[in-house]
């Protein structure tokens, strides 16, 4: 079947707004044609780059999810799966000086592309004249054009050479929250464009506002004097002058520790804003916008360094949900590292099975966990010497729940 390309696709699901007078000069589009007509990932990257909270939100997830990556082949000798993981990372190493750790380096790309670009592909490239890999290319998502066809979706690389139609056998792509009709994927931040623009505008509006009534002025203000009797104008204006000459040098020459003393035609008065309720309420408003933009990043504010006020229950609460979020986006990643990875063991001959998972271990919350554990301990040994349980029964147990709680 010849594919149609996304324009034409999208063309026949258009709705129709001259049925619905409502619908008068609005257009309904799918992410799909939004990203393929408006550079989104272009926008989300400068955001990330020039907001604080957009970068520290990105930058949080990224390093919370590429925990350590734990690659281990049960069934090759352990000499040959050493020399294949130092292979790999010198491999995979993305720049020639770098030299190794070439995995730890890919897995923050991945991540960071995830969240950020909302997607992330790259192609291995096979060592000519030799068994295995020569290294993978990370593919920026803004040169690729996704087609719709007969079964499926076809990627093609935008590049100098023209237009290149990848290969899924030596391509692999995956998106964060990708669907049928999206399999580009949706960035971290595609919710808190609008947010974060006012959220800029408000700091702006914030400054100016500050800087104009935060230096208050001294106004002084003379009596003009009066015309003496038979005084000629001329005289009385060098005179009036004078005296505000003399009043002005004195205000002048005055030191911080200093007072006026003036006779009661000077009034001295403080200009500035009489009402600073404006002023103090943008605190308020600030911490409105921060905390829209976090709920767009799945992030609470104390994440993000503000202090609201959260409790440690709470903050508790709130890391263990996200550590649930961070294993379920860690799952793509390890489906691409086997991928990955069992290709360059195929490629060399080798069979068996390749076991990665991340070690997500961490010091906060070790007291509970090493309580919970004793409490289970303790609770088997009872069983068991209760007779309600064999030893055997009992070792199994104990195996079960050490992973568990650890």
């Amino acid at each position: 079947m010849i594919g149609r390309s996304i324009r034409e696709f999208l063309s026949r699901s258009k709705p129709k707004t001259d049925s619905d007078p409502r619908l008068a000069g609005f257009e309904i589009k799918s992410p799909v044609d939004k990203y393929h007509n408006f550079n989104q990932i272009g926008l989300y990257r400068y955001l990330a780059d020039n907001i604080p909270i957009l970068n520290g939100a990105v930058w949080l997830w990224t390093r919370l999810c590429a925990a350590p990556l734990e690659i281990n082949f049960p069934d090759l000798p352990d000499s040959t799966a050493d020399k294949l993981k130092d292979d790999l990372n010198r491999i995979l190493s993305p720049f020639e000086y770098q030299k190794s750790g070439g995995i730890d380096s890919l897995l923050s790309a991945f991540f960071r592309g995830l969240f950020l670009d909302g997607c992330f592909g790259g192609e291995a490239v096979l060592n000519a004249g030799k068994n295995g890999l020569s290294r993978f290319n990370q593919i920026d998502p803004r040169r690729l054009e996704f087609e719709k066809t007969g079964r499926g979706w076809t990627i093609f690389h935008n590049s100098e050479n023209g237009r290149v139609r990848l290969d899924p056998l030596s391509y692999f792509h995956v998106g964060l929250d990708s669907t049928p009709d999206d399999p580009r994927g949706r960035s971290l931040l595609a919710s808190v464009g609008f947010v974060s623009h006012l959220e800029r505008k408000l700091i702006t509006d914030m400054s100016s506002n500050l800087e104009k009534a935060g230096y208050n002025r001294i106004q002084v203000q003379l009596k003009k004097p009066e015309k003496y009797a038979g005084e000629s104008d001329g005289a009385y204006i060098q005179r009036a002058n004078r005296y505000f000459d003399d009043t002005v040098d004195l205000f002048k020459s005055l030191r911080p520790s200093d007072s006026a003393v003036t006779w009661d035609d000077v009034v001295i008065n403080s200009v500035g804003p009489s009402n600073q309720g404006a002023a103090s309420s943008w605190y308020l408003y600030h911490r409105a916008l921060v905390e829209d933009i976090c709920a767009g990043v799945h992030l609470d504010p104390f994440m993000l360094g503000y202090s609201y006020g959260t409790t440690q229950t709470w903050a508790r609460f709130k890391f263990e949900l996200m550590m649930r979020q961070i294993v379920a986006v860690q799952e793509k990643a390890i489906g691409f590292f086997r991928w990955l990875i069992g290709l360059e063991s195929a490629l060399r001959g080798y069979s068996g099975r390749i076991v990665i998972a991340f070690d997500n271990r961490r010091v906060f919350g070790s007291l509970e966990r090493f309580q919970a554990r004793k409490t289970a301990v303790e609770s088997i040994i009872a069983g068991y010497q209760a007779g309600l349980t064999s030893k055997e029964e009992a070792r199994a147990e104990l195996e079960r729940i050490e992973p568990a709680i650890l």
